[in-house]
């Protein structure tokens, strides 16, 4: 049995008499499921291997058949799980209960799984089952509100609970999403508020899962939104997630009055992440007033501080301009192509934006420097002043730039400045490799004055990406159908047929609809998906104990984080994350994302969000929460991750069960911690488990 958050998770391990003829029909029973999972067919048919593994003797296999049909979210299976909840074996009971509340977001059913559940969870079952049923109900969309009302009341119960940790980890993250996703149905009596307050402060020999205690308790007292002075505590509290949510929660005006001492005190916390989140609720709060926090900030150690300051400044700080001169002046640094470290380019880029807000003039004069920038994010972040400042010449220049990721942002400026007086610009974006560019020019187009020339544009531009024959294309797709539908009549109807049979069926339906909209009649579509190679459950289970070491280049910082692998729980992800990294193919990739007290995000080779994998990935959700330090797949809805990673900086409940968790950095989070927008991955390795001696 091992422990990871307040999930435990117990591992079975087939004794050594299993004949051999049955390990070969398990081992083929578990490719089975895993082939079935990944066709994403619904049906009883499909789905049989799962079915079938619910009733194996492994309790491995019954509890991964269980964790794949609640994937599917259809209350059709609920028959199938349901038995499975009083289940003998707690490894298949358990993953049960989290496959009910992955049936239950279908709205039609949640009221369903939670006559279920409650009736699991009232029978005061064991600590993990209790733990389970809470975390599940907490995320049920429930209409009914006698149902609700009982969910609050069990939530309460088991909240006064003093033992397990792990229960109690369970039922404070539970009333955490019930607090998010239930809306009214979720007021909390004072009692419960009364407990979570007592359980920001707990304290106990398991000093680990304490603070998840804590966390998720702060959390909802802070989506409560009630005040309470538990907030001043807070800030003395040993671990820097809850000083970070202390930070947070003072940042709200009707949280702890009018108290400026909180958040000073929390301005020079030795943390970076508390520092940060203090800034930003000094934003929030006091900014109009007094400035002198936030210009003190400029100097912070920390980069990722001295950007947020920067980025907060507004026309009314005096003194702003003064303070944030020198630090835009070293964007003359990276025209000249030199750079001192990483950092200067941020600080550079970032108050050159600022600049432009404070003083327009100032900043038009650097533009021309920042515009011819070695470096392109400072090229894109002068796209952005360019807009504030509204200097069209410099937006027409940038909007030709050899970077796609700098045309969109300098056409979307072009959109507010100029109009469709640079619609010519907006049509030779449709022409472009990266999608975000096509994209962009798609917006730009909406009212266009020339139409056929912006329809014979955007149609070219269809037929081009979609020969390209990739999944991660949709986006562009759909955008340029988007403005079809607004440019083009009738007459276009026949040029969109073959779509009717395009590899992807949401642009396939989206194209019937639009021909519908033409011709009054909607046609039936008939998509063809892209072949996915088959993947190897047996693969995927050697790959048990290895990880991946992920070297950055040394010009943006250096250093090495190890990530653990969690192929039993994400065997589809990891194989192909783990087949990326063998070819190379994240090597020279960066980290384009950089989303300070929330995620990194990398491995696009278009360093943007919309270039990523050819082919679509499935979600891989568990009962794993997304906490400090694990991975994620970046998606644009469920099953659309195209192989781009994420990393949580801080613990990010409101992922929880809608974004697949991979894996978990096991050493090198500082290195995690210090990389910055646009800092280079040198390199990922394999290390195989069975060479290393297994997991660590």
């Amino acid at each position: 049995m091992t422990r990871f958050g307040g999930l435990v998770l117990l591992v079975s391990v087939l004794p050594l008499s299993v004949a051999p003829a049955q390990r070969t029909a398990d081992s083929a029973l578990r490719q089975a499921m895993l082939t079935a999972e990944d066709d994403r067919q619904a049906s009883e048919a499909a789905v049989a291997p799962l079915i079938r593994g619910l009733a194996s003797r492994d309790p491995a296999i019954a509890a991964a058949a269980a964790r794949g049909l609640g994937r599917f979210e259809n209350r059709a299976f609920l028959s199938r799980l349901t038995p499975l909840v009083r289940d003998p074996r707690p490894m298949v009971r358990i993953e049960a209960i989290h496959a009910l509340g992955q049936l239950g977001q279908d709205t039609l059913g949640a009221d369903s799984v939670a006559m279920v559940l409650l009736g699991i969870a009232e029978a005061g079952p064991d600590p993990a089952t209790l733990g389970a049923a809470a975390r599940s109900l907490g995320r049920l969309p429930i209409t009914s509100a006698e149902l609700a009302g009982r969910v609050t009341r069990l939530l309460g119960r088991v909240l006064e609970r003093r033992e397990p940790v792990s229960l109690l980890i369970d039922v404070t993250r539970a009333v955490e999403s019930w607090t998010r996703l239930g809306g009214k149905q979720a007021d909390l009596a004072q009692g419960i508020v009364t407990r979570l307050s007592q359980l920001a402060a707990l304290r106990t020999g398991d000093e680990a899962g304490a603070a998840r205690v804590r966390r998720a308790a702060v959390t909802a007292l802070i989506r409560v939104g009630r005040s309470d002075p538990v907030v001043a505590r807070l800030t003395d509290d040993p671990d820097q997630e809850v000083r970070r949510l202390a930070a947070l929660w003072a940042g709200d005006p009707g949280a702890a009055g009018a108290d400026r001492g909180l958040l000073t005190g929390l301005l020079a916390d030795r943390s970076p992440m508390v520092r940060l989140e203090a800034v930003r609720a000094w934003g929030r709060r006091f900014l109009a007033t007094d400035c002198a926090p936030v210009i003190h900030a400029l100097k912070d150690r920390s980069p990722a501080v001295a950007v947020e300051a920067i980025d907060l400044l507004v026309p009314s700080c005096a003194g702003a301009v003064e303070a944030i001169k020198p630090i835009v002046d070293s964007v003359a640094e990276t025209y000249r192509g030199h750079i001192g470290t990483i950092a200067s380019w941020h600080l550079g880029a970032h108050g050159l934006v600022t600049l432009a807000r404070l003083a327009p003039n100032q900043a038009k004069v650097l533009l021309g420097r920042a515009g011819f920038s070695t470096i392109w994010q400072v090229r894109m972040y002068a796209a952005r002043a360019a807009a504030i400042v509204g200097d069209q010449d410099r937006l027409m220049q940038l909007g030709e730039d050899p970077s796609d990721n700098v045309r969109d942002v300098a056409v979307d400026g072009l959109v507010k400045v100029r109009g469709h007086g640079a619609d010519s610009v907006y049509r030779v974006q449709l022409a472009r490799p990266g999608y975000q560019a096509v994209q962009a020019g798609a917006r730009a187009l909406a009212g266009a004055i020339d139409r056929p020339r912006a329809v014979a544009a955007l149609e070219g531009a269809l037929a081009r990406i979609t020969r390209q024959r990739k999944d991660t294309s949709r986006d562009p797709r759909i955008a340029i159908l988007e403005r079809l539908g607004e440019l083009a009549g009738a007459d276009q109807a026949p040029r969109l047929e073959p779509y009717l049979t395009d590899f992807d069926p949401v642009v396939a339906a989206r194209a019937a609809r639009l021909i519908g909209k033409w011709t009054g009649t909607e046609p039936r579509t008939a998509p063809r998906p892209l072949a996915v190679p088959p993947l190897d459950m047996a693969e995927a289970l050697r790959l048990k104990g290895s990880r991946l070491l992920v070297l950055m280049a040394r010009s943006s910082g250096g250093g090495t984080f190890e990530v653990e692998l969690y192929p039993e729980l994400a065997p589809a992800t990891v194989l192909r994350m783990v087949g990326h990294a063998r070819q190379g193919d994240y090597d020279g990739l960066t980290f384009h994302r950089f989303v300070p007290n929330f995620v990194i995000q990398g491995g696009s080779p278009g360093a943007n969000e919309f270039v990523g994998d050819v082919l679509y990935m499935r979600d891989e959700v568990g009962p794993l929460s997304h906490e400090r330090g694990t991975l994620g797949i970046s998606t644009r809805g469920r099953d659309t991750g195209d192989a781009q990673l994420f990393v949580n900086l801080v613990e990010n409940l409101r992922l929880d069960f809608n974004y697949t968790v991979w894996g978990r950095v096991t050493s090198g989070m500082n290195v995690v911690d210090g990389v910055l927008e646009g800092d280079v991955i040198e390199r990922v390795t394999v290390v195989d488990g069975r060479a290393s001696g297994g997991q660590r």
